[in-house]
């Protein structure tokens, strides 16, 4: 089950890691430790949110109980503070969803998000590739370090150069989990991941007399 993440909940901290791109080093008798890479990285995530109010309250509730433990999945919406820049120089908004009455969005008043393109695949990629031409269409570029998501997979950017006039290309991690075709958009500004609950219990909080509550929860890449 895809489960909708809770819009109100505004993370206090939050940490995405990739993990498992390495097997445990090896030491041989002189000493020399051994690292063997390998292609299997997966992303985490750890972040703690203070949820307070009725509304929020009842819609952690309601995500934990659509999430039915590790059963469920949803799209982790990534966060950061330093943002991708559009063509213009401005950063790229962290979201499209109003916090009004009743979670209520936009769309209920008839003010239609349209989906903005900022970066399209130029050259189709094959599965596991760790390399992509793009196309910047509304954007100056991605700089190492930044997150971007191809559907609702994640990957974070090594490097962005130009081989050659008006061709643009970007190394990043993981590989891809699936090929891309040409013109596939790219999400920059608001990049999410499919993940899921680590453990059965994530999520819980005081519910009886804390005002202020403060939940954690840990994800792990739904691959």
């Amino acid at each position: 089950m895809q489960v909708t993440f809770p819009h109100r909940a505004m993370w206090q901290s939050v940490t995405f890691n990739l993990t498992g791109q390495s097997l445990e080093p090896q030491q041989s008798i002189s000493g020399a430790e051994t690292v063997v890479p390998v292609p299997r990285g997966r992303w985490t995530a750890t972040m703690s949110f203070a949820i307070k109010g009725e509304a929020i309250v009842l819609q952690w509730q309601a995500f934990l109980a659509q999430m039915e433990g590790r059963i469920g999945t949803t799209l982790v919406p990534v966060r950061s503070r330093y943002r991708p820049l559009d063509r213009d120089g401005h950063n790229l908004a962290f979201c499209t969803t109003a916090n009004l009455a009743d979670a209520q969005t936009w769309e209920h008043f008839g003010f239609n998000n349209t989906v903005v393109a900022h970066m399209n695949v130029a050259a189709p990629a094959a599965l596991r590739a760790t390399q992509m031409d793009v196309t910047l269409t509304n954007s100056t570029g991605l700089r190492p370090g930044q997150f971007f998501s191809i559907g609702e997979r994640l990957y974070r950017v090594q490097a962005h150069w130009q081989p050659s006039a008006g061709v643009h290309r970007i190394m990043f991690q993981p590989p891809l989990r699936e090929a891309v075709f040409l013109g596939q958009r790219l999400e920059l500004g608001r990049p999410v991941c499919r993940m899921r609950f680590a453990s059965e219990d994530e999520g819980l909080f005081d519910q009886s007399l804390d005002v202020l509550p403060v939940v954690s929860v840990n994800f792990v890449e739904a691959i």
